[in-house]
């Protein structure tokens, strides 16, 4: 009896390589586009930053806010009493606005000027807030006059700036505030958290992201002169 010989399956075992080398690579450019897009949106984050800290450092201007307001602390019998603010209607009258609790942690403050004979705009700020803009704590019952401290760095937003900030018609830019000086440095794990700005050619903005008009920088403020170069 004549033993038949057995077949061995046919695999293509050359032809694996092969199929390995051209499915593989898609998978691995599918799976590294994300981090390749997360790469390039830190690579402009960090330039955008870059630009916009050379910019303040070379050409910004320090300016002083020029309000001062009437501030005093409430009474023991003020406190949990609702102070009332006054503002003016269409007729030029005084009308209630808005109500606020006294606490332990108020100031009251009032504006230089009545609104109309003896009724004055008059609103709370915490004790945190005003010695933040004042530098000086109220310490008595009667009103008397602060000075505000608070000064902010302003730049001019010019063509070279726009262009350097990727600006596509060299008039207006969008970009973060979070890539602003004041703001870059400490919010960089919250980066996605902070809103847009879009300058404009001309524009006043302020090392936080702010911008200024023009008109109430002159009105407000008094410029106090160039930044110390560092």
């Amino acid at each position: 009896m004549t033993k038949k010989p057995r077949r061995r399956p046919f695999v293509m075992l050359n032809r694996l390589p092969l199929l390995a080398v051209l499915f593989f690579p898609c998978i691995t450019s599918a799976a590294s586009e994300p981090e390749a897009a997360v790469v390039q949106n830190a690579v402009s984050s960090g330039h955008t930053a870059s630009v916009l800290a050379d910019a303040f450092e070379q050409s910004a201007q320090l300016w002083r806010r020029d309000a001062i307001a009437y501030a005093r602390l409430p009474s023991r019998d003020e406190i949990g009493r609702m102070l009332t603010t006054y503002g003016l209607d269409e007729a030029g009258k005084p009308v209630p606005v808005s109500q606020q609790e006294i606490d332990q942690e108020s100031v009251v403050v009032r504006d230089m000027q009545p609104l109309v004979g003896a009724v004055y705009h008059e609103y709370l700020m915490t004790k945190t807030a005003w010695f933040e803009e004042y530098g000086m704590m109220p310490d008595t019952l009667s009103f008397h006059s602060y000075q505000s401290l608070r000064q902010v760095n302003v730049l001019t937003v010019d063509a070279q700036l726009l262009s350097a900030l990727g600006s596509l018609d060299g008039k207006t830019v969008e970009i973060k505030t979070s890539d602003f000086p004041a703001l870059s440095h400490d919010n960089q794990e919250t980066e996605a958290d902070f809103p847009t700005v879009t300058l404009m050619l001309g524009d006043r903005v302020t090392d936080a992201g702010e911008v200024i008009a023009t008109d109430t920088l002159q009105q407000r403020y008094s410029l106090q002169g160039d930044l110390p170069k560092t």
